[in-house]
């Protein structure tokens, strides 16, 4: 798991040109798109004016759409923002080697819109390894005030930026954006969580000393406590008990998969995590999120983002799925990305793709209706001839 503390900002758009697996440039608004309606303010945070941002958004795709590659460009992005040294070992892989990305971020923050462009390459370090490196980079940046409204606030003065990146300056890593020096101006504190990095594990490892009594019941409410502890060689120690039996004690958290099922263990993590983002008004990214959940599981935990009972601060979710029946559940279209595959990764926004609000979105999905967003009939077909070959032999 990475957790990036940053300054207090929300994601506008991304565009990155120049990803080795897509066929165009990859370009995502997080900010609404279709019109918001005063009383129908659910999965959205105000802004400022008439700028809202979806708080829970969906990539969904059949395999080997893109769907984890989209997620992965979303996280470099946020790093980026986060002034992370890129080459830090849990830096995604999306850029190829001597292969040249621009990324174009837009970003709020204290009643302020940025726009960096950051022109990054895949070089060799000196000692043998490949890494990032950031050759050049320049940032814009506006006040909020009432002449900057939905249809012009991401239009910049291109020949005033307010910063310019000097790689001369010894003091900035090449592999660290120039948005560190505007870190110390914004006194709010944020932060990004990326669990996509434990999509095939499950693996819980508390902040706290404890688990959540709330989120224990949730998952299973056999177990009547988890708490983690240190001993006197500061070792870590689970104390796991279930209702009317012993306390067990563990030395090792990679032994609760052998006493709490797989949903219980990533729920420990997920909904943890959730909690901690919903109260400091952060970002939480999960590839895949149906692995190991039930999808009465996965719609409670985006009822979560989608409610402003529970997410005051405007938290905001990013998740894959090949659940199609979640679509249902997410409330506007422009909140939902489709992965395609067609001789090259594309994303677009399904706002785009389907106008009518009249059709059930899962149906839609389900029927190609929107084109690669369903396996090939073709090869289906292949498949099923084969193995009815291999039953005559």
């Amino acid at each position: 798991m990475s957790v990036f503390m940053g300054v207090f900002m929300k994601l506008l758009r991304i565009r990155a040109e120049g990803l080795p697996l897509h066929k165009n440039p990859f370009d995502v608004s997080f900010y609404a798109l279709q019109r918001v309606q005063k009383n129908h303010m659910e999965a959205l945070s105000h802004l400022f004016g008439n700028v809202y941002i979806n708080t829970a958004e969906a990539f969904i795709g059949i395999n080997a759409s893109g769907k984890t590659t989209a997620l992965r460009v979303v996280s470099f992005a946020s790093m980026l923002l986060c002034a992370t040294p890129m080459n830090a070992g849990f830096v995604p892989k999306i850029i190829s080697d001597d292969s040249e990305v621009v990324f174009d971020i837009d970003f709020y923050a204290s009643n302020k819109i940025y726009h960096l462009q950051s022109k990054i390459v895949k070089t060799e370090l000196p000692d043998g390894t490949n890494g990032i490196r950031i050759i050049s980079e320049k940032l814009w940046g506006k006040n909020v005030n009432s002449k900057v409204n939905k249809s012009n606030f991401l239009a910049y003065d291109e020949s005033k930026p307010i910063r310019v990146r000097d790689n001369s300056d010894e003091y900035l890593s090449d592999d660290v954006s120039i948005v560190i020096a505007i870190k110390k101006q914004i006194q709010e504190k944020d932060l990004f969580v990326d669990l996509s990095v434990l999509t095939d594990f499950n693996l819980f490892t508390p902040d706290d000393s404890y688990a959540s009594a709330e989120i224990i019941s949730v998952l299973d409410p056999t177990i009547e406590y988890i708490k983690v502890e240190k001993n006197q060689n500061k070792k870590t120690m689970i104390k796991l008990k279930f209702q009317g039996q012993p306390e067990l004690v563990l030395l090792n958290l990679g032994e609760l998969p052998q006493y709490l099922s797989s949903g219980t263990v990533k729920g420990l993590r997920v909904f943890t995590d959730a909690a901690r983002v919903l109260k400091q008004g952060g970002y939480l990214f999960i590839d895949e999120i149906e692995n190991h959940f039930n999808k009465e599981l996965v719609v409670s935990l985006l009822r979560l983002f989608m409610s402003r009972k529970t997410n005051p601060k405007g938290a905001v979710i990013i998740f894959t799925t090949h659940y199609s029946e979640l679509l249902d559940d997410m409330v506007r279209n422009d909140a939902i990305f489709i992965t395609r595959n067609n001789d090259g990764l594309s994303v677009a926004n399904l706002n785009s793709l389907l106008k009518r609000n009249d059709m059930k979105k899962s149906e839609v999905y389900q029927s190609n209706f929107l084109g690669g967003t369903a396996p090939k009939y073709q090869a289906l077909l292949a498949l099923k001839n084969g193995i009815i070959a291999a039953q005559e032999m």
